[in-house]
């Protein structure tokens, strides 16, 4: 399996609005993706503005086949304009 984690440091004040894309938009965008497995936004319970993505597919060709897609291209572009920046790191399941 695998699997991205996307920590995201939210804009001040955009929290609300990024939890609702992620809801409206986005998750149902990528759960009718190939592969497809899972994905969780996660809110940090401190004041930090760090949110977590967590996405998961089948393997990562699969991954790679919906970012190449115009849907994400939109989709990821409504999440990331919420965001001052983000880090995104890969793994495998063992």
């Amino acid at each position: 399996m695998f699997v991205l984690h996307v920590k995201m440091q939210v804009k001040p004040g955009a929290e609300q609005e990024l939890e609702k894309t992620y809801r409206e938009t986005f998750r149902p965008a990528i759960s009718q993706q190939e592969g497809f497995r899972a994905v969780d936004l996660l809110r940090p319970l401190d004041e930090a503005k760090s949110y977590i993505l967590t996405i998961l597919f089948e393997d990562r060709v699969r991954q790679q086949k919906w970012v190449a897609t115009d849907l994400h291209q939109q989709v990821w572009s409504q999440m990331e304009s919420f965001c001052a920046g983000y880090a995104v790191k890969s793994y495998d399941t063992v």
